[in-house]
C-alpha cells in the first residue's frame, strides 16, 4: 500500500473541516476510503501533523538497550554460565527462551541448563 502525498492528506482534511462533506463524501471525492479520511482527520487533531507515522508491531524486547550491553559484559567476564544463571545474576524477569534468543541475536551460542544435579 503506497503513502499518500502530504497534499493529499491536507486537502482531505481541509475539505472536511471546511464542512465540504462527510467521510463517505469526501471519500468518494478523494478516491481514498472512508477509514482513511477518519484517520487522518483524528490524526491531524490528535497529533497536530499529517505526516506518515511509523507503525511498530510486535512485542517489544525484554533484553534491549543497557540491560543488553550489561549481557554481553556478563557473557565476556562469564562465558561458563547457564541461561538461568545469566537470568538471575542480570535480575531478570525472563524465561530461559528469550534469554536464548538473545545470546543468539547477540551471535553466542549457550549452554544447556543442568536439569537437576
Amino acid at each position: 500500500m503506497r503513502t499518500l502525498s502530504m497534499d493529499l492528506r491536507e486537502r482531505v482534511v481541509s475539505a472536511y473541516e471546511a464542512g465540504e462533506g462527510s467521510y463517505r463524501v469526501l471519500a468518494a471525492r478523494f478516491c481514498v476510503s472512508k477509514a482513511v479520511v477518519g484517520k487522518l482527520v483524528r490524526q491531524a487533531h490528535r497529533l497536530g501533523t499529517l505526516e506518515p507515522q511509523v507503525q511498530l508491531r510486535g512485542r517489544k524486547r525484554v533484553i534491549s538497550g543497557e540491560k543488553e550491553k550489561q549481557l554481553q559484559q556478563h557473557v565476556d567476564q562469564h562465558p561458563d554460565a547457564t541461561l538461568e544463571e545469566r537470568i538471575r545474576e542480570l535480575g531478570l524477569d525472563c524465561c530461559v527462551n528469550t534469554m536464548w534468543q538473545s545470546l543468539k541475536r547477540l551471535g553466542h551460542s549457550f549452554k544447556k541448563i543442568d536439569a537437576g544435579s
